[in-house]
């Protein structure tokens, strides 16, 4: 038996005998001691602990049949997938008037069509089938609640279609928030919402001044006025969108949800990240935002902020094996108008369309690139599990195109250990 390539091993600094061992593959860990892992260095092992490092993914018979394997890991994933996941983009539309919209020249009053809408159901009818036992659609905008009818009788209609082929209907709703009141909330649910992450950029003072309503007045009490009415009729995820100048305020945010009583069983996740730049060839006011993970004072912010989010006893999402929704043949996004994209940051740009509603997927290599990371670099990375390629958007925004991976190996250098050593702090399991 061998160490595996995707594993990490940090010193635990709490005690110099030992150490802290983590795989990426399978978001493991384990502390033991240095003698044990110097003997596994050798390939000796009690019966013990070879059974107990298998199963946590930290051993392996055959470090070359372990790489060879990963190239194969997506796929693999990708057979055992029963959902059917649409993210249904209806409308370009907004209430908001957000300073760094990253719709930027697409946005307007563009909305899915009766037609449109009965294309989409035919798409969708050719495919769950199968093997497929969850439809999953994720409404999306603009904002998707000035098309709440439109919801409902998709609903209705893709509810009815799902159960009669024995599978479940689910929707989830990224929504600014200000429109999702109680009632809206209780018509939805019974349809089938399971998820709403709802953005809260930071306390009412930053909130107000980045994503204020058209008309220039606030949007956060509306806001925080309905997580309070709709938390428990479906989990509520909370988002937000920091800068450079404004990230160490978002500590008021959380201390103003806990003095509001939106305590942490009322929340299922809060998650912030960094607003991200647009590209310079489309056209948008806003010229903040990051390029890559890799600038050096998102290091301490994202793990100050993550920090902060679980001291508080909220729960937040950390690094586990996942592959860019790109690498999936079971996750569309549709446009309002029917072309299908497969990842809602291309939505509007020029040569990204995989195909439309009505005349199905083009016959072409895909413009995404998948598998871009099927290389020996890529395969020998112990980040690999954590990583695929990192963000074909990010690449994008850098460079223009996706001929690049977007590599996230200094950003996890950076920060792994840390968020580890917080999961283990405050008991968050993998």
């Amino acid at each position: 038996m061998q160490l595996s390539q995707y594993l990490k091993v940090f010193p635990w600094e709490e005690d110099h005998d030992l150490l802290l061992l983590y795989s990426t593959k399978q978001a493991s860990k384990i502390l033991i001691s240095k003698k044990t892992f110097c003997q596994a260095e050798k390939g000796i092992f009690s019966p013990e602990d070879e059974s107990l490092l298998t199963e946590l993914g930290m051993i392996v018979s055959d470090r070359g049949e372990e790489q060879k394997a990963m190239l194969g890991v997506v796929d693999e994933i990708n057979s055992r997938n029963k959902t059917l996941n649409v993210t249904l983009i209806l409308n370009l539309d907004c209430n908001f008037a957000c300073r760094y919209c990253f719709e930027g020249d697409v946005k307007g009053k563009h909305y899915l069509s009766d037609d449109t809408a009965d294309h989409l159901i035919g798409f969708i009818s050719e495919r769950f089938a199968g093997t497929k036992e969850k439809l999953l659609i994720d409404f999306y905008g603009g904002e998707p609640l000035l098309s709440i009818g439109r919801i409902k009788e998709l609903s209705v209609t893709l509810k009815s279609l799902a159960e009669a082929r024995g599978g479940s209907y689910g929707f989830t709703l990224v929504t600014n928030g200000s429109l999702f009141r109680r009632h809206a909330a209780e018509e939805l649910a019974a349809l089938g919402l399971e998820t709403v992450k709802i953005t809260l950029d930071g306390p009412a003072h930053i909130h107000n001044t980045n994503r204020p309503f058209k008309s220039g007045k606030g949007s956060f009490d509306a806001i925080i006025r309905n997580i309070k009415e709709t938390w428990n009729l479906t989990r509520l995820q909370v988002g937000g969108n920091y800068e450079i100048d404004n990230y160490k305020d978002f500590v008021l945010l959380l201390d103003y949800l806990l003095a509001e009583d939106i305590t942490p069983e009322k929340i299922s996740v809060i998650k912030f990240d960094p607003v991200s730049k647009y590209p310079e060839r489309y056209a948008s006011d806003y010229t903040g935002g990051c390029m890559s993970l890799d600038e050096p004072w998102l290091i301490s912010a994202s793990a100050m902020l993550r920090e902060e989010i679980l001291k508080r006893g909220y729960y937040t999402l950390g690094q586990r094996l996942s592959a860019c929704i790109v690498e999936s043949p079971d996750s569309y996004v549709v446009n309002f108008d029917g072309a299908i994209y497969k990842c809602p940051g291309f939505v509007g740009k020029e040569g990204f369309a995989v195909g439309d509603i009505r005349n199905g997927l083009k016959k072409q290599i895909s413009p995404y690139k998948p598998g871009m990371w099927k290389n020996e670099e890529c395969i020998t990375c112990v980040y690999l599990p954590l990583c695929f390629g990192g963000c074909r958007y990010l690449t994008f925004v850098r460079d223009g195109n996706v001929n690049a991976l977007d590599c996230q190996k200094p950003f996890l250098d950076a920060t792994l250990e840390t968020m580890i050593r917080q999961e283990i702090k405050y008991n968050i399991r993998a």
